[in-house]
């Protein structure tokens, strides 16, 4: 708020600075002055209120923020439990039918690949 004060003081400062200087008659001056200051009161003013207004906004923005998350969290939550459950049968059956593919598929020799150069040499792996 003190940056806010400040360039209200300094924006009053030179308004009262520069009808000082101007080449008026002394009640010319003083209207003037008295006006503008009116005028710099009324835009400080309407500066607070909307300065609250946006306060009171982002208070209940908060409150409604506070509200919401929580619950939409825990239906998050209870979405991703729902779907584990739901899953977790499935990947059973798939992991039981890889099972049968690998135990159905030949068992091929396994090779051990000696590559030097532009050349690689493909041997039985030994038995250990």
């Amino acid at each position: 708020m003190s940056f806010f004060k400040g360039i209200l003081f300094g924006a009053g400062l030179g308004t009262l600075g520069g009808l000082l200087l101007a080449p008026r008659k002394g009640d010319e001056t003083r209207e003037k002055l008295i006006t503008n200051t009116r005028e710099l009161v009324l835009l400080t003013d309407e500066l607070n209120d909307n300065l609250a207004d946006f306060r009171e906004s982002l208070v209940t923005l908060k409150g409604t923020f506070d509200t919401l998350v929580p619950a939409f969290k825990s239906g998050v939550e209870k979405d991703v439990e729902e779907f584990r459950f739901q899953a977790q049968p499935r990947i059973q059956q798939i992991q039981a039918q890889l099972d049968k593919i690998n135990q159905a598929l030949p068992q091929t020799e396994e090779k051990s690949v000696i590559k030097k150069g532009r050349f690689s040499l493909e041997r039985p792996a030994e038995e250990k």
